[in-house]
């Protein structure tokens, strides 16, 4: 076979592969990233599954009408570039009785509650009890306007950034045991826990 036509073949296929292979690179990505992206959704799906279940055994183990998780974030990014500014219901398990208000409560401004989560940020146990008398009666006044009259906060994990769970009773005024406190603590750190291991979309 004639060398020179060896090597001009060579070069024409190199050629070619150079020009085609950013594509075919393109299109094995995007196919393989389509799969990652449907595993992590199902993946994801079993964990919140996971923690609704978990929301239900607080609200039976407490007798709350409402328990619920609030994760904290951004929205529209603001011009100030400032961080957390909304809260928004991300899970939700009510009584028989209880109108849900989840789908109602979505990116709502932090500013009425920031001294609540303070106080939840800074507290030991990592919970806090809104009544009647708690010390800040913004944080009271905006609970009695969505109908809240006793409310006991956790943080998840050991930074509010990771969200709060929040116990909420409608018309009664219960004093939950130190047993029962710490029950509903070690199921909100199994809550955090189910929360790390779901992953984020690449």
């Amino acid at each position: 076979m004639n060398p020179d036509f060896v090597k001009s073949a060579g070069i024409l296929l190199g050629g070619v592969l150079a020009t085609i292979a950013p594509y075919v690179a393109s299109w094995i990505k995007k196919k393989y990233n389509k799969s990652d992206e449907s595993t992590t959704f199902l993946h994801n799906a079993e964990y919140r599954i996971k923690i609704n279940e978990v929301l239900v055994e607080i609200r039976t183990l407490t007798g709350a009408n409402r328990v619920i998780v609030l994760e904290y974030h951004n929205g529209n990014t603001a011009i100030t570039g400032l961080p957390f500014n909304y809260a928004s219901m991300t899970y939700e398990r009510t009584d028989q009785t209880t109108r849900e208000m989840m789908m109602n409560f979505q990116k709502v401004p932090i500013s009425p509650f920031c001294e609540l989560l303070l106080d939840v940020q800074n507290s030991d146990q990592g919970v806090v009890r809104v009544d009647a008398i708690y010390k800040h009666q913004e944080v009271v006044k905006f609970n009695k306007f969505h109908g809240v009259e006793i409310e006991y906060v956790y943080r998840i994990g050991g930074n509010i950034k990771a969200g709060t769970v929040h116990l909420m009773w409608i018309n009664t005024e219960p004093f939950l045991t130190a047993d029962q406190q710490q029950e509903v603590y070690y199921k909100v750190m199994y809550i955090d826990e189910l929360m790390t291991k779901m992953k984020k979309y690449k």
